[in-house]
C-alpha cells in the first residue's frame, strides 16, 4: 500500500495537537478563506474543511486561546527582543517556535487564566480571538519555518518572566482595577486641602490594604509574627515590623510622586507608619495558619504530596501548604545512596533496627510528630550513633533543629528557643540525661500537648504544641526519671542498639562525605519510610516494634526504675529489724551488678529511698538505727533485707 502523501496539517496536529482550531487562509496573508469565528469545533475535522488546506496554495493559521485549548503565541519582531525574553525564560527554547522574516514565535499552552491579546513595543500577545500563521508564506515574501519543532511547553502565565522595563499593558490595567477595589474598600489613600494642593493626612487603612493586595504576607496572633512568602524557596518566613515599615513608607513615596503629590512625603512619620502596620495585622491576621501540617514534605527543588489515596506527587512550591520548614537537599527520583546504606546503616544494626531507622527518618523529614514517640541511640562508642544522628540534622535542616537541654527544660524561657522548629537532637548525652526534672517535659513536646512558651524580654506568652520529633544518641544506657508514670513513658520511647564492633578504619567527617556523595540519596531512602510509616500507622496508629525492640524499652524502664524493683525483691517489713542506708545502698549496689546495671548515684539512692520505703512499707526515715554501739545512724525500723525474692517485677502498664 503506497505511503500518505505528505500533509502539512496533519504534521501540525501532530505537532501542537489534536484540540487545536487550524484556519486555511490565503497564501501570504492571514485573510481566512472561509468563515471560522462561528463554525463548531467538530466541523474543522470534516472532510469538506480539510480539504481547503489542499485545494490550493494556503498558509496554516491557528485560532489561539480557549478556541485551541489555551494554545497561545507570543510574537517578537526583532531578534534582540526574543533573545531577551528567552535569557529571562530559559525553558521556553524548548518549546515550539517558528519564525518568518525576523525575531519569531513561541507557541505555549497556558494553564489557568491569561490576560486578553495586547500589542507592545516589544512583543505581541496572541491568546483569544487572534489569528497566527505557522505555515505557508510570509506577507514579506519567505516562506515559515520551524525553528524549534517541540511540542508547545504548558506553563501558568504567572510563571512567565518578563524583562525589565518592558509594557505590560495588563499590569497597568491590574494596577488601576485593584486601586478602585481598595478605595472602594478603604476609602481613599490620603486627605487634601479644599485645592488639592497639599496632603493633609493619610488613610492607614488604605496603606495597610494595598501592601496586603502587592505582598504576600500573614500575621500570627498567636505566634505575634509577620511572615511573608518566599517565592523562591516556597517558604513563609518571618519578617520584622520594621521591615514592613521600610517597605510601605517606599511605597507611599512612589505613589506621591507618580501622583504630585511632593507632600504626602511629610506625612510618612514613624508614628504613622506604625499605624499603618498595626492595622495590618487585623487585614491580614491568619490564626492557626502554621498549626497543623498537610501532608507534604518540602525539599530544596520542590514540593512532595502525599494523597490521601496513596498517589504521591512531586511539584512546585505553594504558598497554600504554609510550610515553614524545608530540607536543603534536592529530590532525585532516581538516586541511590550504597554507602550510606552498606557503610553505616547495614553494618551498625540489624535489619529489623535498619526498618525503624528509615521509618524514624521519614517522620523526621515530615516534620510533625504524628506516632508522638522519640528516639534513643545507645550503645558501641564510635559505632555511628553521631554520624547517623548528623545526617539526619542535614536532611532536616540545621535551621529546622534545635540542641535539647533537659537540664533547663524547667526553665521559662527553654522552649521559646524552640519556635519554628521540628527536629530537637541530644547529641552524646550524659547517662543522667533523663534523670533531670525538666527530662518529663519530653512528653509534652511529643505528645501533641498544647505548650505556653515566654520570650525573654517579650511580653505575654506564645502558644505552641508538643509536634516535635527528637532524637539523642548516648554511649551508655540511659535512665529514665519516672516518677511513677512508666506506661506514659513506654508509650513515648523507642531505642536502636548498636553493638556491633566499630569500623576498623575511621572516615572523619563520614557524614558529610555520605551528603556530598549520596545527599538526595538518603533523602529518597528517609521518604520511603515515610511512605511506610503512613501505611503503619493507618492499620495500627503506631510504629510497630519487634519483641527485641520492646524488650529494649521494658529493660530501659526497668533499669530506670531499679531502685523499686530492688526494694521489691530484697526488702520486706518485719516488726523486730531495721536497716541503716548505707546497708540498703550496699545490697542495692550488689543488685544492680546482679543484674548487669548501672546503679544510681548514692545521693540519689539516698533521697529516693526515703519516699521509697514510706510508700512500700509504711516506715519513715529515721536517725537513731544503733550500728557499733551508736544510737545515730540513719535508716529504718520494721524493715529487713533478705534474699532474692522470687516474684516477677512488672512496671505500670
Amino acid at each position: 500500500m503506497p505511503d500518505a502523501p505528505p500533509s502539512p496539517l496533519r504534521d501540525f496536529t501532530a505537532l501542537l495537537g489534536e484540540d487545536v482550531f487550524f484556519v486555511p487562509c490565503e497564501q501570504g496573508t492571514k485573510k481566512p478563506l472561509l468563515t471560522y469565528v462561528e463554525r463548531p469545533f467538530s466541523s474543522t475535522k470534516l472532510e469538506p474543511y480539510q480539504a481547503m488546506f489542499s485545494a490550493g496554495p494556503a498558509n496554516i493559521a491557528v485560532y489561539l486561546g480557549k478556541a485551541s485549548g489555551g494554545l497561545c503565541a507570543i510574537d517578537f519582531d526583532k531578534d534582540e527582543d526574543l533573545a531577551a525574553f528567552l535569557a529571562a525564560n530559559a525553558k521556553l527554547a524548548n518549546t515550539t517556535q517558528s519564525r518568518g522574516r525576523r525575531g519569531g514565535m513561541l507557541w505555549i499552552r497556558v494553564e489557568g487564566g491569561y490576560p486578553d491579546s495586547c500589542n507592545t513595543t516589544q512583543f505581541e500577545w496572541r491568546a483569544d480571538n487572534r489569528l497566527a500563521n505557522i505555515y505557508g508564506r510570509h506577507p514579506a515574501g519567505m516562506d515559515y519555518r520551524l525553528i524549534c519543532g517541540a511540542p508547545p511547553l504548558t506553563i501558568r502565565f504567572e510563571d512567565i518572566s518578563w524583562p525589565q522595563g518592558w509594557e505590560l499593558p495588563w499590569v497597568s490595567a491590574e494596577s488601576d482595577e485593584r486601586r478602585n477595589a481598595l478605595v472602594k474598600q478603604f476609602g481613599q489613600p490620603f486627605y487634601t486641602n479644599s485645592e488639592g494642593k497639599r496632603v493633609t493626612g493619610i488613610n492607614e487603612r488604605y496603606w495597610a490594604g494595598l501592601h496586603a493586595c502587592e505582598t504576600r504576607v500573614l500575621f500570627d496572633p498567636d505566634d505575634k509574627t509577620f511572615y511573608h512568602y518566599n517565592e523562591q524557596n516556597g517558604l513563609w518566613q518571618p519578617i520584622t515590623s520594621e521591615s514592613i515599615r521600610e517597605t510601605i513608607s517606599a511605597r507611599m513615596l512612589e505613589i506621591g510622586r507618580e501622583s504630585n503629590q511632593a507632600s504626602l512625603e511629610k506625612q510618612i512619620t514613624q508614628v504613622k507608619l506604625g499605624a499603618v502596620v498595626n492595622t495590618l495585622k487585623g487585614i491580614v491576621e491568619r490564626r492557626g495558619a502554621f498549626k497543623s501540617k498537610k501532608r507534604v514534605i518540602h525539599v530544596a527543588n520542590g514540593v512532595i504530596r502525599f494523597a490521601d489515596d496513596g498517589d504521591i506527587q512531586f511539584g512546585d512550591f505553594s504558598p497554600e501548604d504554609y510550610s515553614r520548614n524545608q530540607s536543603p537537599i534536592n529530590f532525585d527520583p532516581g538516586a541511590e545512596c550504597p554507602r550510606f546504606l552498606n557503610e553505616l546503616i547495614n553494618t551498625a544494626v540489624s535489619a529489623d533496627d535498619a526498618d525503624l531507622l528509615q521509618r524514624f527518618a521519614g517522620l523526621t523529614l515530615f516534620g510533625y510528630n504524628l506516632p508522638q514517640r522519640f528516639l534513643i541511640l545507645d550503645g558501641t562508642p564510635r559505632g555511628g550513633k553521631s554520624t547517623f544522628v548528623r545526617i539526619i540534622q542535614a536532611l532536616v535542616g540545621t535551621e529546622n533543629t534545635y540542641q535539647l537541654r533537659t537540664e533547663y527544660l524547667n526553665d521559662r524561657f527553654e522552649t521559646f528557643r524552640y519556635r519554628g522548629k521540628t527536629l530537637l537532637i541530644g547529641s552524646d548525652v550524659a547517662g543522667d540525661f533523663l534523670m533531670h526534672k525538666g527530662a518529663s517535659m519530653l512528653k509534652v513536646l511529643v505528645g501533641g500537648d498544647p505548650i505556653s512558651a515566654e520570650g525573654k524580654g517579650l511580653n505575654g506568652d506564645f502558644a505552641m504544641f508538643g509536634n516535635f520529633n527528637i532524637i539523642m544518641n548516648c554511649n551508655s544506657r540511659l535512665r529514665v526519671r519516672l516518677e511513677g508514670d512508666a506506661g506514659a513513658w513506654r508509650r513515648r520511647v523507642m531505642v536502636v542498639r548498636l553493638e556491633n564492633p566499630p569500623p576498623k578504619r575511621r572516615i572523619p567527617d563520614f557524614d558529610k562525605v555520605l551528603l556530598r556523595e549520596e545527599g538526595s540519596g538518603i533523602l529518597r531512602w528517609a521518604l520511603a519510610g515515610f511512605v511506610k510509616l503512613q501505611e503503619e500507622l493507618k492499620a495500627h496508629g503506631d510504629f510497630v516494634l519487634t519483641e527485641v525492640q520492646k524488650g529494649r524499652v521494658d529493660s530501659l524502664l526497668a533499669e530506670s526504675d531499679s531502685l523499686r524493683l530492688f526494694m521489691q525483691q530484697r526488702m520486706e517489713r518485719h516488726p523486730h529489724t531495721d536497716v541503716t542506708s548505707n546497708e540498703l545502698t550496699q545490697a542495692y549496689a550488689e543488685f544492680c551488678g546482679d543484674k548487669g546495671w548501672n546503679p544510681l548515684p548514692g545521693t540519689v539512692v539516698e533521697r529516693q529511698a526515703a519516699d521509697l520505703v514510706l510508700e512500700m512499707f509504711h516506715t519513715p526515715k529515721v536517725h537513731s538505727i544503733e550500728r557499733d554501739g551508736k544510737k545515730s545512724n540513719r535508716g529504718w525500723r520494721k524493715v529487713r533485707l533478705i534474699a532474692i525474692k522470687p516474684v516477677a517485677y512488672e512496671l505500670e502498664a
